[in-house]
């Protein structure tokens, strides 16, 4: 007789495919636009250093939506994963504590940056002439 642990495979993958792209697609549109705000913010006050506002920019839209994309993945296989434990009978309703931490020191991290980059953007120090 064989002694083997009981595994139970969860609902259709296609679902949550379809979750996940579109989730990754609000999130690159989200960080798109903010970015493309700020650019055109610095753009149109005429910035002297509307380039490295650019330049920052694009790098920081590239690593909010690569954290955020990653935090939404990791949250959800970890919840699959609670979900499967639970309806195979080998979890502890109660225990999460293996369950993905969200990175909230560098989204704090991130959103001071672009705080910072859009009063840049926007402030001119005092006694600059020529308005920029």
């Amino acid at each position: 007789m064989s002694c083997q642990l009981a595994y139970a495979e969860s609902g259709d993958p296609n679902t949550m495919n379809l979750v996940i792209i579109l989730g990754g697609i609000c999130i690159v549109a989200a960080t798109a636009i903010l970015a493309f705000a700020l650019i055109l913010t610095a753009r149109a006050r005429r910035r002297r250093y509307a380039e490295f506002i650019m330049v920052a920019a694009v790098f920081w839209a590239l690593i909010t939506a690569g954290s955020l994309m990653y935090a939404g993945e990791a949250q959800l296989n970890w919840s699959k994963e609670y979900t499967l434990r639970l309806q195979t009978g080998y979890l502890d309703p109660q225990d999460t504590s293996d369950a993905p931490r969200l990175p909230w020191r560098t989204w704090t991290g991130l959103g001071a940056a672009y705080g910072t980059m859009m009063a840049w953007a926007l402030f001119q120090k005092r006694g600059e002439p020529g308005g920029g």
